[in-house]
């Protein structure tokens, strides 16, 4: 697949994005300087692509522009529609209540789920969460591929064990089917080195065959 099917596929360019989100382009550059929403997740410049997961990327094609994905037109419109100066404010207690509320089916320590929360917020401003979570829109999409992701990292010591004590065959290809459908798709640039093949593609055959 090229970057460039994968990117109409999956994300929208910016004049489109601040279409689907009533605003000006002006008015998301200013949301996005202020921390207040998710930044572009990509960035193509010519003949390579930025992601603030991998950085830059040499591509075949030639590509420029921003995309962002759609679902996260939810958080900039709670940050217009924020009082002047309250934008980030305001995405932050809608966000910050989703993840917390999603991470007490996880966790019964107060202090691991605010501990955690903190450690997501960087990765949803940078628009980490839009490259690699099925549904940024939510804290609840947010939390249960981040969930799913570490529980299968810690059984199969992130990807190289097939067979891990205390777990079925059938239990772990449902927890990597789950994980899959969790999160996106890597775009073509970065696949080889994404966790969707090494967590899924790869280790599914293994799973299978041990």
């Amino acid at each position: 697949m090229l970057l460039e099917t994968y990117l109409q596929n999956h994300f929208v360019d910016k004049a489109t994005f601040v279409s689907l989100a009533g605003i000006s382009i002006e008015r998301l550059d200013q949301l996005i300087a202020a921390k207040a929403i998710p930044s572009a997740t990509y960035t193509c410049k010519g003949i390579s692509v930025y992601s603030a997961v991998f950085g830059d990327t040499s591509i075949k094609e030639s590509l420029t522009g921003e995309y962002f994905r759609h679902e996260c037109v939810k958080w900039v419109k709670i940050a217009d529609q924020a009082p002047s100066g309250s934008e980030r404010t305001a995405v932050l207690s809608q966000l910050v209540e989703e993840l917390r509320t999603s991470l007490e089916e996880y966790h019964s320590s107060k202090d691991t789920i605010e501990a955690t929360i903190q450690g997501y917020l960087p990765y949803f401003f940078n628009g980490t969460f839009g490259l690699c979570v099925a549904d940024p829109s939510t804290g609840a999409g947010i939390v249960r591929k981040e969930m799913l992701q570490e529980k299968l990292i810690e059984l199969t010591a992130n990807g190289s064990l097939p067979s891990p004590a205390n777990l079925s065959k059938e239990e772990l290809l449902e927890l990597i089917d789950d994980y899959a459908d969790s999160s996106m798709p890597f775009s073509p640039a970065e696949y080889e080195h994404s966790s969707k093949k090494r967590l899924v593609d790869d280790l599914r055959p293994l799973v299978v065959k041990a």
